[in-house]
C-alpha cells in the first residue's frame, strides 16, 4: 500500500502542464492563511487535506490525526497514519498553493505533486533565487518542500510552516535553508497586496502596538508586540502574594503588550515611615541609615537625633515623643519639628539643605561649648 501511494505521488509529478485548472489569481497572503491553517494537523506520508477555520486550523469539528514510526523506524514511510486528516510536506504546499487543482483544504485523497516537482520550472510555478524569497514562496530539495510566510529577518531566518515529519506533524517556525534548497513562486499572484513605503500598525495584548511595512510591493512580517509603560495614577500597582513593604508595591509595565507589575526592589532601610528592605518591619535600620545619635537642638536646647513615627527627629534626653515642651511639632507642618528646633539632623548622605544645617547646628553647639568653657575660666 505503501508503494502504491508512492507510485501515486510520482505519477502526479509528472502529469501534463495545464491538465488540470489553472491557480486562481489571488494575492500571497491568501496562500498564507492556508498554510497557517494546517498547523497541529499530524504528517501523514501521502496525505494533503486538514480542515480550517479561516486562517486557524479547526482541531475542534476535525481530529488531527496520529502517525506513528513503525517498530524500528525512526519515521515515514515506514510509519502508520490513524486519522482522516493530516498531510506530508508536498501534499501540504500542493494544497496550500491549490496546485495541480484547486481544493478545498478539506478534501482528501486529490491530486498533488511530491518535492522534487518543486526544484525546477513548471507551468504553475518558477524557480526564484533563494535571496528573493517572499511569503508564499516555497522551497524545496529533492526530498522536502516547504512554505515560506515571512521574509528574512536579522539572523538570516525565515519564518515557515513545514509538514516536518513523523513525531512533529505541521509546525510553524523558523528556520534557514542548506544549499540543497531553492525557491519557487506560484504564478497567479497579485503583484502588489500594498503600496512601496506604506506602513501600518494595530493594537495587540491590552497594551501593546505592533506594525509592518510594505517592501517590494508585499507586506514585511508584524514587529514584535510592544508600548509604552502607563503613566501617571495608572502606573502603581499592588503586587499581591507574600511581598513585604514596599516590594508589595510596583510599577505597571507594558510587556511583549500585555500589562504587568514589576516590584520594587528591597533598599536600604531609611527613617522614613517604610519598610524599605520588606523584611516586614518599619524603620529597623542601622543608626547610620536610620539618622540616628547625632546632636541637634530644639526648644530645651541640645538633643539627640532619633527616628521616631517615620521622621528624623531632635529628641531631649530623658524626655519622650511628643514632648511639646521640648519636642513639638512645627504647627505649620505636623510631624516635623522646625529648622530651630533642630530637624537638620539627618542621617549622612540626606539632601543638601538638610546636611548644610546639620554642619551649621554642630559648628554652633562648638561655638557655645567654647564660649561656656572661658565663662567659667574667667570665673
Amino acid at each position: 500500500m505503501k508503494n502504491l501511494t508512492f507510485l501515486l505521488m510520482l505519477a502526479a509529478s509528472f502529469l501534463p502542464a495545464r491538465a488540470f485548472a489553472a491557480p486562481p489569481s489571488e494575492p500571497p497572503d491568501a496562500i498564507v492563511c492556508r498554510g497557517y491553517s494546517a498547523v497541529g494537523f499530524s504528517y501523514w506520508w501521502g496525505g494533503e487535506c486538514w480542515c480550517s477555520n479561516g486562517c486557524a486550523p479547526d482541531l475542534t469539528t476535525c481530529s488531527p490525526g496520529v502517525c506513528t514510526p513503525d517498530a524500528g523506524s525512526t519515521g515515514c514511510p515506514d510509519c502508520t497514519h490513524s486519522g482522516t486528516y493530516g498531510a506530508d510536506c508536498s501534499g501540504f504546499v500542493s494544497k496550500a498553493w491549490l496546485v495541480p487543482n484547486p481544493t478545498e483544504t478539506n478534501a482528501c485523497h486529490v491530486d498533488r505533486y511530491v518535492a522534487s516537482s518543486f526544484t525546477a520550472d513548471h507551468a504553475y510555478w518558477d524557480v526564484v533565487p533563494m535571496s528573493d524569497l517572499r511569503p508564499a514562496d516555497a522551497v524545496a530539495s529533492s526530498s522536502h518542500v516547504i512554505l515560506v510566510m515571512g521574509s528574512r529577518d536579522a539572523y538570516g531566518e525565515h519564518e515557515v510552516v513545514e509538514a516536518k515529519g513523523c513525531t512533529y506533524g505541521i509546525v510553524n517556525q523558523s528556520r534557514t535553508f542548506s544549499s540543497s534548497y531553492s525557491g519557487a513562486r506560484r504564478i497567479n499572484l497579485t503583484t502588489c497586496t500594498c503600496e512601496e513605503g506604506q506602513t501600518e500598525s494595530e493594537a495587540c495584548g491590552d497594551c501593546g502596538q505592533r506594525s509592518r511595512s510594505c517592501v517590494g510591493c508585499m507586506w514585511t512580517g508584524w514587529s514584535d508586540c510592544d508600548g509604552p509603560d502607563p503613566g501617571g495614577p495608572d502606573a502603581s500597582c499592588e503586587v499581591g502574594g507574600d511581598a513585604l513593604g514596599v516590594c508589595a508595591r510596583g510599577t505597571r509595565r507594558c510587556v511583549a503588550g500585555w500589562l504587568s507589575c514589576s516590584p520594587n526592589e528591597p533598599g536600604t532601610e531609611l527613617c522614613d515611615g517604610e519598610d524599605n528592605d520588606c523584611d516586614g518591619i518599619t524603620d529597623n535600620g542601622t543608626a547610620v541609615t536610620l539618622g540616628e545619635g547625632y546632636p541637634c537642638l530644639n526648644q530645651c536646647g541640645e538633643g539627640v537625633s532619633a527616628c521616631l513615627d517615620g521622621a528624623v527627629r531632635c529628641v531631649t534626653p530623658g524626655t519622650t515623643w511628643p514632648d511639646p515642651a521640648c519636642n513639638g511639632d512645627d504647627p505649620q507642618d505636623p510631624g516635623h519639628t522646625t529648622a530651630e528646633d533642630g530637624c537638620a539632623c539627618a542621617a549622612a548622605g540626606g539632601n543638601g539643605r538638610r546636611g548644610q544645617l546639620f554642619w551649621l547646628l554642630l559648628v554652633a553647639l562648638s561655638v557655645r561649648r567654647v564660649r561656656l568653657v572661658r565663662r567659667d575660666r574667667r570665673a
